[in-house]
Formats: C-alpha cells, sequence, structure tokens
C-alpha cells in the first residue's frame, strides 16, 4: 500500500442533488429489488459538530437487493476521491425504518491510497437527512 501506517479519519458526506434517477426510481415509492440509487456527496472535514473545508467528493450506486418489512439490504459500490487519491468500497448495507449505520470494506485505491485495505462506518445521523459521517479506517 502507498500509506505506512494505519489511518482513522472522518469527514461529513453531504449529499450534492446532482444524482439522476436510475431507470425511473425515484423514491416516488417503497424500493424493490433491482431498484437502483446514483450515490454523489461532496465530502467536508468534520470534527462530530461543525462541517469544514470541502476535502473530496464520491460518487457510487446502490442496487436494492432484498426488501424484507420496512428494512431494505442494498450493494453498495463507491468511488471516494480524496486529495492525492481515491478509495473504493463496496459492500451489503442494511437500512432498516429508522437510524442506521453502515461498514463497508474498503477494497483499493490509487495514488496515495494504493492498494489500501480496511474499513468505512457510514451512520445517519439524528433527525439527518442527507448528512453522513464518514469514519475511515485504512490500513497499509
Amino acid at each position: 500500500s502507498a500509506i505506512s501506517s494505519p489511518q482513522v479519519f472522518t469527514l461529513l458526506g453531504v449529499d450534492s442533488q446532482t444524482s439522476q434517477p436510475i431507470n425511473g426510481f425515484v423514491f416516488d415509492r417503497a424500493p424493490h429489488a433491482g431498484d437502483q440509487v446514483g450515490i454523489t456527496e461532496n465530502l467536508y472535514k468534520w470534527a462530530g459538530t461543525k462541517r469544514g473545508a470541502r476535502v473530496g467528493r464520491d460518487q457510487g450506486i446502490m442496487t436494492y437487493l432484498r426488501i424484507s418489512g420496512e428494512t431494505a439490504t442494498a450493494l453498495i459500490a463507491a468511488q471516494i476521491y480524496l486529495n492525492g487519491g481515491t478509495i473504493f468500497v463496496e459492500g451489503l448495507g442494511t437500512f432498516p425504518n429508522g437510524p442506521w449505520k453502515l461498514t463497508l470494506p474498503v477494497v483499493g485505491g490509487t495514488g496515495k491510497y494504493d492498494n489500501v485495505r480496511g474499513y468505512v462506518i457510514v451512520r445517519q445521523l439524528p433527525g439527518g437527512v442527507n448528512k453522513e459521517p464518514f469514519e475511515f479506517h485504512l490500513l497499509p
């Protein structure tokens, strides 16, 4: 890996409102298996209470795989663009009806993050919509 020691840092993802509907699904109904959503967020420094300077962005796709009652399971694949390189995450996430928290594996990266591994914890803020902290745990 291009990083030489473990790194832990948190960024705030804010929906950029530029996501395009995929195959007509725009959350005008509950998702069905196979529905997809484009993910596009701006990433900011985050100290737990205030948003800092913009430091990157992410772009990806979420594909709903299973809907059971008020819980959905989706496959998420996203490229995170940061200064000096990118980080790629891919994994399954479960979204209950209420606050959610995902742990997605880091499967690689480029540049400063070439071949990096680890995981990212993404969670919904209380009462928050379209804003999520990303807690990165990167290993060389």
